[in-house]
């Protein structure tokens, strides 16, 4: 396949140096059907050190993917983000459960460091907070030229907060990590749960990410499945989470707007003035977007982890086979596709009749129904992932 060279429009980062430290956002043109930068999440495992009150996980499963099937799938992945993108076009993103219970983690990492083509991200509970671990991970960071990003669950500006979804006294291991990442100079970006026990510490969440040297926030809305499921009395309307953030992005100086790049409120402050087009779609089944749980099976998005949208299984089919199944998946989702909204969370509500969720995406897209929209395929017609981005 001939190399394709996408531009991406400046204005969606908003004065933000696009480099190795920058902040991330999931997005492809619509016209393409095709992310900007290929994205691999790898699941290998579903076994966690911690039991999390709001886990999206099915369960704490055991089951590891084989050492010798994740090394091939660096492999794959590399000489299909090479041939179609280039040179750290591509994000091999290693997540679980918990990616430091893996047995063979600093293998794949030493197999993706020797190949010095792919960016790496790991998403961590941040209580591992042994030297080594910090000593490795600039290692890393060295080899790749500093496309290295650690993604810490923090879901609270105290510990009372964080306490809430993640149990007592994580919540000062989670600092600590942090001050090793900042030590070691490892570009960090933090994911938060919003729900009704942190929701009004927002600002003060923004600060401690200042203070610890966060390179981006990711606010996402606590979805009530696998685990969670049980923890739906805490979940916030999603509209009520958006005017939160919009009325803090609004009133925010520079450094803080960068820190929510890629949020539902940065993006809408693009379209307001013109600057971009959001599609109607997100950016599930795109080209350069899989998610491969411990049994090897293959989804377009963590969130959309149902039989009918299984793409294959990487024990049967190489990632490059697997691709030529996109299509097939894109067309199942076209049901479902509508603008500001997670497909695979819509997907989940519709399964389970849930008529007060389905309203509750639905009022955030009546909200901007003034935000005239070219469907001609422009270049400016952007899909983005609204579930880690809200």
């Amino acid at each position: 396949m001939e190399k394709e060279s996408f531009v991406t429009p400046n204005s969606l980062y908003h004065g933000i140096t696009k480099n190795a430290a920058s902040p991330y956002v999931m997005q492809g043109k619509a016209c393409d059907k095709t992310l900007d930068i290929y994205h691999l999440i790898l699941a290998p495992t579903y076994a966690c050190n911690l039991w999390c009150k709001h886990c999206y996980l099915p369960d704490h499963s055991n089951l590891l993917l084989p050492k010798e099937i994740a090394l091939r799938l660096t492999d794959e992945w590399n000489e299909m983000v090479m041939d179609e993108r280039g040179q750290y076009k591509g994000i091999f993103h290693i997540k679980g459960g918990e990616p430091f219970v893996v047995p063979y983690l600093w293998d794949v990492i030493d197999r993706l460091c020797a190949k010095k083509t792919l960016r790496l991200m790991l998403t961590t509970n941040g209580t591992f907070v042994e030297n080594g671990y910090f000593k490795r991970l600039q290692n890393c960071k060295n080899e790749l030229s500093g496309h290295l990003v650690v993604i810490v669950s923090l879901d609270g500006a105290t510990e009372e907060t964080h306490a809430i979804l993640r149990g007592k006294g994580q919540f000062g291991s989670t600092l600590k990590f942090l001050d090793g990442l900042r030590k070691y100079g490892i570009t960090f970006y933090l994911n938060c749960v919003l729900h009704k026990g942190n929701i009004h510490e927002i600002s003060e969440y923004i600060d401690m990410a200042k203070k610890y040297g966060a390179t981006q926030i990711n606010f996402i809305s606590l979805v009530p499945k696998g685990r969670g499921s049980s923890f739906c009395r805490f979940q916030i309307p999603h509209l009520e989470v958006y005017r939160h953030l919009e009325n803090i992005y609004q009133n925010a100086d520079r450094d803080t707007q960068n820190l929510l790049a890629g949020s539902l409120p940065h993006i809408k402050f693009q379209e307001f003035s013109g600057q971009c087009l959001t599609s109607k779609e997100c950016v599930a089944t795109y080209r350069g977007l899989f998610y491969i749980t411990p049994d090897g099976n293959v989804y377009t998005c963590p969130n959309m982890i149902f039989p009918e949208f299984s793409v294959g299984n990487v024990y049967e089919q190489s990632l490059r086979e697997l691709s030529k199944n996109l299509n097939i998946i894109y067309q199942k989702l076209k049901n479902y596709s509508e603008p500001y909204t997670c497909s695979g969370e819509k997907i989940l509500y519709k399964k389970n009749d849930d008529i007060e969720n389905l309203f509750s995406l639905k009022s955030v897209q009546e909200s901007f129904t003034n935000i005239q929209k070219d469907e001609s395929g422009s270049d400016i017609l952007m899909s983005y992932c609204y579930s880690r981005n809200f």
